[in-house]
């Protein structure tokens, strides 16, 4: 008996070893193809930056790999055990087939353990680790941040796009064709500009770029004046308390990095300058919520200093348990409460802060006691808001959105079942299907895969929909392919 669970465990470790490497290869050379290599194309990164950021992707990808590749070790190994008549030889021993598959299953606990701290702990950090190491390359060699053909979004709330850039870099000067520069606001594109030739500067002391443009048109948003004002507007009056709270930022100055678009110098133009026909092509075009400026010789100033200074927001995806516990307990609270203005200062924990001017509700206990007015004076982690009416507290909640961190969460624990259901659904399967070939048991694990990932995609694709219960649906997969596997393996050995 030992002897023939040492046989199928030796059988199971050689094709799982084999079918991870093949699974982390092919997934982290599709990360490499997306991420990595743009690092090199970009010259921003060496060897070993690539070779960095490879190991750290690891992790990430194992998360992913461990489990497919046990899915396909089992189907390969108990599929040739059945085709090759042992299973009949060891059934006509008085072996059942949970005595046979017993150290099998043990190994599938113990690899959904290692699963379980894989994706509560290690593909975490080390995904977010990976994305804090994109930013450094970046902030080390502006000048080579900005390629050729290629949009590049790397700097917060703009869009630069330059179709050729020729020029020394020793001198830190480039000459530039067909460039674009869009500036957004809330994912949402508030200005843009369009010139077919210009100059670009980097001002490595300074820590910005300045693009000189010419014969350049701009089109700004009518409804977005206060957004496009940023640095060169009118600084609004500090908050007197709550701005300290907030990563170190205390003006209007620091919630609007980017001067996209505010400092235009005309030399040789009339702003809204152009022939009546564009006019009447723009206006076609864009629509009247568009404000469209021609100007011969511009001057647009982008701060890149923020790549250096800003706090790396971390996704939720990229967020350990513990993390993403404490997020979930904190989201919403009020931290800080200045009662002579009437603001106050929330923690929030989710990518995107609620839009500037939205009210919502301040619960305690359940109950609502107050509504506050979110400000356009927010962090990466903090919220400013004003009280409507009522009489909000320090440890009031604002009745923010919970839904994706929750589903993040279970999503994390459920996924660290696959080992086991993939184990107990695979083992019938390979049993039923019976066959040499290899290709039978690619087919099935690729429907089983497909099956799994589904469902955890339909819980985030159904974040924003809490009747749905998304938070549920994403340990559908887990209870379906375990209590499934369990009952298909329990009849097979009746059987």
């Amino acid at each position: 008996m030992r002897t023939l669970h040492w046989y199928l465990l030796r059988r199971v470790m050689a094709t799982l070893l084999m079918s991870v490497g093949v699974f982390t290869g092919v997934l982290l050379l599709g990360n490499a193809l997306k991420e990595v290599m743009m690092l090199l194309v970009h010259g921003q990164a060496t060897a070993g930056a690539v070779l960095e950021a490879f190991s750290l992707l690891v992790p990430f990808v194992i998360s992913f790999s461990l489990p497919m590749g046990l899915l396909m070790a089992m189907l390969l190994v108990f599929g040739r055990f059945s085709a090759d008549q042992e299973l009949v030889a060891a059934r006509a021993c008085g072996v059942s087939l949970v005595s046979l598959a017993g150290p099998v299953l043990l190994l599938a606990a113990v690899l959904s353990v290692l699963s379980a701290w894989i994706n509560l702990e290690v593909a975490p950090r080390c995904r977010n680790q990976y994305k804090e190491l994109i930013f450094r390359l970046a902030a080390h060699n502006p000048g080579a941040l900005l390629t050729e053909r290629a949009f590049i979004t790397e700097l917060k709330d703009q869009v630069i796009y330059i179709g050729k850039k020729t020029g020394g870099a020793a001198e830190g000067e480039w000459n530039l064709e067909n460039v674009m520069l869009m500036r957004m606001h809330n994912k949402e594109p508030i200005q843009r500009t369009r010139a077919p030739r210009g100059r670009l500067v980097v001002d490595e002391k300074g820590k910005r770029y300045v693009f000189t443009l010419f014969e350049a048109r701009t089109f700004m948003r009518r409804d977005r004046m206060e957004a496009l004002a940023g640095p060169g507007g009118e600084e609004e009056e500090p908050l007197p308390e709550l701005p300290p709270l907030i990563d170190g930022k205390n003006s209007a100055h620091d919630t609007n990095e980017f001067s996209l678009g505010t400092n235009v110098v005309v030399t040789n133009g009339i702003p809204g300058a152009g022939s009546e026909r564009e006019k009447q092509e723009d206006s076609l075009d864009l629509g009247p919520q568009w404000q469209p400026m021609a100007v011969a010789e511009s001057e647009l100033v982008v701060p890149f200093r923020t790549l250096e200074n800003r706090v790396y927001k971390s996704k939720l995806t990229h967020l350990t348990f513990r993390e993403l516990q404490r997020e979930l307990k904190r989201h919403g609270r009020v931290r800080e409460l200045d009662p002579q203005t009437g603001h106050v200062l929330v923690h929030y924990g989710t990518a995107q802060p609620p839009e500037a001017g939205t009210e919502i509700s301040v619960l305690r206990a359940g109950k609502e006691v107050g509504r506050v007015k979110i400000s356009n004076l927010s962090s990466t982690q903090h919220l400013v808001g004003e009280v409507v009416w009522g009489e909000p507290q320090v440890g009031d909640r604002l009745d923010l959105d919970t839904m994706p961190m929750r589903v993040q969460l279970n999503r994390q624990v459920s996924f660290s079942f696959a080992c086991l259901g993939f184990t107990l659904v695979s083992i019938p399967l390979g049993i039923r299907a019976h066959r040499r070939e290899t290709t039978v048991g690619v087919a099935l694990a690729v429907v089983l895969v497909v099956v799994y990932y589904s469902f955890i995609i339909l819980g985030h694709a159904l974040e924003s929909r809490p009747e749905f219960r998304p938070e549920l649906i994403v340990w559908a997969p887990a209870l379906l392919f375990n209590l499934g596997g369990g009952w298909l393996l329990w009849r097979i050995n009746q059987s």
